[in-house]
């Protein structure tokens, strides 16, 4: 991504976000689940912002080898984790039915939902866990024709880049 000049990886970011904000199931979900990006990710840093104004937003946090996840609270400062990512330090949340909506980072996707991460399975231990819509949020050319699988990759409901929408579980629309 760091082909990507600044201005397009904010015109991304704020199409992915007016995407995002148009579909019924963010209308209707109370909790979110969401990341707080890296420099190579579609930026949700103000997305964070402004959507814990109107939502219970969680960010994931690491502890050990698993991701556990936190309310994010625009009065604490997040601190820096394990691999360097802003993390929240509230309680930890333990019951992940409350999450409506996750949005989640990839290195890659493809059509057919599948989600490339980096290489940890970190969010694929947390993901197994939530029965929310996954939302896949990446740059266009992060969309790719076929992603490797293993059995225990958590496949994405939806992924939306700046020029690309896949539904890949019809049952979300």
């Amino acid at each position: 991504m760091s082909r990507l000049s600044l201005e397009e990886k904010v015109e991304t970011a704020a199409i992915i976000r007016k995407r995002i904000e148009a579909l019924p199931l963010f209308e209707k979900a109370r909790t979110l689940l969401l990341f707080h990006s890296l420099p190579d990710e579609v930026c949700t840093h103000e997305w964070i912002r402004e959507w814990c104004k109107i939502k219970n937003v969680l960010l994931p946090a690491v502890s050990g080898e698993v991701l556990t996840v936190r309310p994010y609270d625009a009065q604490r400062p997040l601190q820096k984790g394990r691999f360097g990512i802003a993390e929240p330090t509230g309680e930890e949340i333990t019951d992940l039915s409350v999450i409506d909506l996750a949005i989640i980072p990839g290195v890659g996707f493809d059509s057919h939902g599948n989600r490339l991460g980096r290489g940890k399975g970190f969010y694929d231990k947390l993901l197994v866990k939530i029965s929310a819509p996954l939302i896949g949020v990446a740059y266009d050319c992060q969309i790719v024709d076929d992603i490797p699988t293993l059995p225990h990759d958590i496949p994405m409901s939806l992924i939306i880049s700046k020029n690309t929408l896949f539904y890949s579980k019809k049952d979300i629309h």
